[in-house]
């Protein structure tokens, strides 16, 4: 699922992943996943990526998943919206909802 094409190539504060180039053995890009840890459904929290999968060369890996409504909101969010809106519109919980602004007013600055 893309939302606004445009907006994916900013970039949020984020854990650093190298991602293999294909280049060969010696070479690495790297590459920086935005992501947020969050608790969505009450249990054990994970990373998930706040911009599109298609940014990040391997998505379907485990180190972050993509949830729709976690991009929607990031994106909401670099637009001015607060968390309480965020939390309601989405149906993220409140407190997910104040880490995406987190970063999302993060990746502003």
């Amino acid at each position: 699922m893309r939302l606004l094409p445009h907006l994916t190539k900013l970039t949020a504060p984020a854990r650093r992943h190298l991602h293999a180039s294909g280049q060969g053995r010696s070479h690495t890009v790297e590459h920086v996943c935005p992501r947020v840890h969050l608790s969505l459904s009450g249990g054990a929290g994970r990373d998930y990526l706040l911009d599109d999968p298609g940014t990040c060369p391997r998505p379907g890996t485990a180190h972050a998943v993509y949830d729709p409504r976690v991009h929607l909101a990031y994106i909401l969010a670099r637009q001015g919206h607060d968390a309480q809106w965020l939390a309601r519109f989405t149906g993220l919980p409140l407190p997910a909802a104040h880490r995406i602004v987190e970063a999302a007013t993060l990746a502003r600055a």
